[in-house]
């Protein structure tokens, strides 16, 4: 007698089944447990994007052109960077004066975005910014201090990471 038995072929269905519901649950955990550790890279990516972005303006600038009074807060910024204006390249003019660029706006918007805005366009720099913060030095007037975090609830639970830069603003 050759081929298989009935039974022989529903014992064999039955072992690839299981053998097929394993893998299929094996590979669920494991792009469950993906998006579990990729959340917590994301948010502190987020920051640290969001830091380097700002101190790398914010270092440009000078006390005067801040909208940030010594020792006062806000959560948001306004200042100035130089920028050559009258296209010679340079950014002083004749007389040895700094020229100033257009207005830029850090804040954040009514979706957790934190967003850059210059001469009326504006642009995300990170999601996910549940908190920002910059804080002027009373004694130390060329330093601002930075406050950002990120948060994101999952599926997985509430997670957060902060982030605090001191800046020196040179000019």
């Amino acid at each position: 007698m050759k081929g298989l038995s009935l039974v022989e072929a529903l014992v064999s269905i039955l072992i690839f089944s299981l053998i097929m519901i394993a893998i299929v649950a094996s590979v669920v955990v494991g792009r469950n447990s993906l998006f579990t550790t990729d959340t917590p890279t994301e948010l502190r990516q987020n920051v640290l994007f969001s830091v380097m972005s700002i101190s790398r303006e914010l270092r440009k600038t000078a006390p005067s052109r801040t909208n940030l009074a010594a020792g006062a807060s806000s959560n948001s910024l306004t200042f100035q960077v130089p920028f050559d204006n009258n296209g010679d390249g340079l950014t002083v003019d004749n007389a040895g004066n700094i020229e100033w660029g257009t207005a830029i706006t850090y804040s954040l918007n009514g979706s957790s975005q934190l967003i850059r805005t210059q001469g009326g366009v504006t642009s995300v720099v990170s999601p996910n910014i549940a908190l920002l913060q910059f804080s002027r030095s009373a004694t130390e007037d060329k330093i601002i201090q930075v406050d950002i975090t990120a948060q994101k609830v999952t599926g997985a639970g509430n997670w957060q990471d902060s982030e605090q830069a001191i800046i020196r603003m040179r000019n």
